[in-house]
């Protein structure tokens, strides 16, 4: 991991944590027209930008639905799993949505924010590539 970049990130998500978060809610909403069923999720996932994974998470922390990337699923060791950890990231709460502070994913190799929604007695975790939205945003520059 490049511990320069992850600061860079870190210090211009900072500055823009609003702009970021309104961004990615956006983003989310747009694609409300799908339920929050194994097949709807799929839907959002492949249709939406710099979303790189989501999944199903229930009111104790315990995944049960697969990792669901663009282009495949991955069930085999994920469902069960509790992810009671990633809410350490978690530092702000409004309205229905939660976001994550940058976080470096061993798995993927990059920098990622969780944004979550709570919906009805589940936890929806969507998995931003965060630099890739701070491009998109005019806000990294190389």
């Amino acid at each position: 991991m490049n511990e320069a970049e992850l600061e860079k990130i870190e210090e211009i998500y900072c500055h823009h944590r609003e702009k970021i978060r309104k961004y990615l809610i956006d983003l989310l909403k747009s694609h409300e027209k799908y339920d929050y069923s194994l097949e709807g999720l799929q839907k959002v996932v492949h249709e939406t930008p710099f979303l790189m994974v989501a999944y199903v998470v229930n009111d104790d922390c315990i995944q049960e639905s697969p990792n669901i990337y663009k282009d495949h699923l991955k069930a085999e060791g994920k469902q069960g799993l509790n992810r009671r950890s990633f809410l350490r990231y978690i530092t702000t709460k409004r309205d229905r949505y939660f976001m994550s502070d940058p976080y470096y994913n061993e798995t993927s190799g990059k920098i990622y924010v969780l944004l979550y929604e709570e919906h009805d007695n589940k936890m929806l975790f969507f998995n931003f590539d965060i630099k890739s939205v701070l491009k998109e945003l005019g806000l990294w520059e190389e």
